[in-house]
């Protein structure tokens, strides 16, 4: 095991997967160092833990299996020196050290912080996309020739959310006295061009790779049905015999921990012939020992006897299938002390309100950080079950709703303000408008001067009565999760033998609600002759009526307009389940598909060139400069 910190200091969350969440950290060392890092937490979400145990009948295994975050540590490593003994430009984030988070229960990996980006949104010189994935095709073809099948999964263009792990960094170039790799500044002197390094800064899957056929093959070949993380031992040693001793050391310890990972699971539908062999059974033994005794469901009276008796250990193995008290058997039977803590519980009234109001204490915390409920959150037991109920059912903005009666009001209040009020319709707009440019200048999609005239082009009077209606139009979209629900219900009331009317007609709601905010509009600036016909028309088609007005404003104001629909489709890209996020290909795909559905507008618009200040993507060697 590689030495731990003594203690972790967290400092901000950077983002959040399917099966873990980023954290920036200070370690701090029994020496007395600081080293800033970044942690990657393994608690995965309900459902990846629930395909992960479909397909290995097994817990998560970055979670809770110590081979398998062993694996990560040293794959990280073998990866990093492979490509730098084959002179590849690409790195790979160095990893520090693993430790297991108890107040979590899941493991850590924690690697070195990269400060970089992701690709640029293609610009008019530059593709940083094109070339990321070109770079991704020679990466992903080098990892699987050397038999690791999942790091190049990891990297695979063909998943679609690949690119995130990548981060790009800007290297100055040295200078050549002929300049052939520099260019000149408008004051005549020669500059180095920058050299984008990529980064890998994630290597571990948090789904089975069941998406790209080519990784399905290499798992059938190796006797698996589901390939996650997979490697290919043989391939992998024949090509390091005349590597230095601490690679090699590195891809022996990788090779040891994979197989014993992947031996200590059930995985029926992995080598079948080996189901049944002595070693396999010995392992899988030895680490669900290990696991429980890690998270304290066994003590080590009960250890020492698990790992002598094969058929006490059989006996609890099986407790721990029963369901919903499973876990809870498994501790009383393993633990003395929570075996105590449970006779105290039944006997003695004064240790029972104690532990309750501990276990309430405890449970509450973990809301208030969740965002559940508030900080001065203070609840009787029948709230505390009530709230119990909610944080299993539902997501912590809407559990916050339904508990919290100051948010209701609040947001009762905004809704009404944002429909009444031409003040908080203007000012709500301009916020949610700057937030966007904001975002846009910091992946560096935006230079800094067209994101100040694209402010203030926002802000004038003229762009007034279409960023209301835009306020308006978001407001209302606000209530789709109400209107999904009865959508639903309409169609299966209607497939129950109900009117058809009961699956048309919750379809109407956002159209009709649209429609009457624009007749509103028009009717309060009729007097300024400012033309609301697209809005109109385009309010009442379901997928695009929130963008009737910046489609409206499109000829009078077109760069802010552009921009919109931009991020409009981004936004779009960076939500789309399993295939969208944010610097994927699909986030890309959809931003450089508005970009050329504008110019062919633009085309068919011949009074356009006269009105617009296009906007400006900022591309890399401009940038550079």
């Amino acid at each position: 095991m590689n030495p731990a910190p003594v203690r972790v200091q967290r400092v901000s969350v950077l983002g959040k997967g399917r099966a873990a969440s980023a954290e920036l950290v200070d370690a701090h060392w029994a020496d007395g160092t600081t080293t800033r890092c970044v942690e990657k937490v393994f608690a995965p979400g309900r459902l990846t833990r629930l395909i992960y145990r479909i397909a290995f009948a097994a817990p998560f295994a970055y979670r809770s299996n110590q081979h398998a975050i062993q694996a990560s540590f040293y794959r990280r490593r073998v990866v990093a020196g492979l490509l730098l003994r084959a002179g590849s430009d690409v790195r790979v984030a160095k990893p520090l050290y693993v430790r297991f988070d108890r107040p979590r229960q899941a493991w850590v990996l924690a690697a070195e912080w990269i400060e970089g980006r992701g690709p640029i949104v293609k610009g008019n010189d530059s593709d940083e996309m094109s070339q990321l994935v070109g770079t991704m095709r020679q990466l992903e073809d080098r990892l699987v020739g050397w038999g690791m099948h999942g790091s190049g999964w990891q990297v695979s263009p063909r998943a679609l959310v690949s690119t995130a792990n990548l981060l790009l960094r800007d290297r100055p170039r040295l200078r050549l006295h002929d300049g052939s790799n520099s260019h000149a500044d408008p004051d005549g002197e020669l500059l180095g061009r920058d050299r984008i390094e990529p980064t890998i800064i994630d290597l571990e899957s948090g789904i089975p790779a069941v998406l790209v056929l080519r990784y399905l093959v290499l798992a059938w070949k190796q006797g698996s049905v589901f390939p996650f993380d997979d490697l290919d031992s043989n391939l992998l040693l024949r090509g390091v015999q005349d590597v230095p001793g601490d690679l090699r050391h590195d891809v022996d310890r990788l090779v040891a921990h994979t197989n014993a990972w992947k031996d200590t699971e059930i995985a029926p539908f992995r080598k079948p012939w080996r189901w049944a062999s002595a070693d396999r059974r010995a392992l899988y033994r030895k680490e669900m020992i290990g696991c429980w005794s890690l998270e304290r469901t066994i003590d080590d009276a009960t250890e020492s006897r698990l790992a002598s008796d094969k058929l006490w250990w059989l006996g609890f193995w099986m407790i721990g299938l029963l369901p919903i008290l499973g876990r809870l058997i498994q501790k009383m039977v393993g633990s003395d002390r929570v075996r105590r803590q449970a006779g105290r519980l039944v006997s003695d009234s004064r240790f029972r309100r104690s532990a309750m109001r501990c276990h309430r204490d405890r449970e509450t915390r973990r809301w208030q950080e969740q965002g559940r409920v508030s900080r001065d959150f203070r609840q009787s037991l029948l709230r505390f079950q009530l709230n119990s109920f909610l944080a299993v059912c539902l997501p912590p903005a809407w559990h916050r709703f339904v508990t919290d009666a100051r948010v209701r009001t609040l947001r009762q209040r905004r809704a009404l303000a944002i429909l009444t009020s031409r003040h908080h319709q203007s000012r709500s707009a301009r916020r949610l408008f700057h937030r966007a440019v904001r975002r846009w200048e910091s992946r560096r999609w935006l230079d800094f001067s067209t994101g100040s005239q694209l402010r203030t082009e926002f802000d004038e009077p003229g762009v007034g009565v279409y960023a209301r209606g835009m306020a308006k139009h978001l407001a209302i979209k606000t209530l789709s999760p109400v209107v999904s629900m009865l959508k639903l219900t309409g169609v299966a009331a209607s497939l129950s033998g109900g009117s058809w009317w009961y699956a048309a007609a919750p379809f109407l709601i956002l159209p009709a609600l649209r429609t009457v905010v624009t007749l509103q509009s028009a009717w309060v600036s009729r007097h300024d002759g400012t033309p609301h016909t697209q809005a109109l028309v385009i309010g009442a088609i379901p997928p695009l009526g929130s963008l009737a007005f910046v489609i409206q404003m499109f000829n009078s104001h077109p760069a802010v307009s552009e921009f919109l629909l931009r991020e409009s489709a981004g936004r779009v890209g960076r939500h789309l389940p399993i295939y969208g996020g944010p610097d994927s290909r699909t986030e890309h795909a959809c931003v450089n598909g508005m970009d050329r559905a504008i110019k062919m507008v633009r085309g068919l618009s011949p009074d356009w060139k006269e009105m617009a200040a296009p906007t400006v993507v900022e591309g890399s060697e401009k940038m550079a400069a």
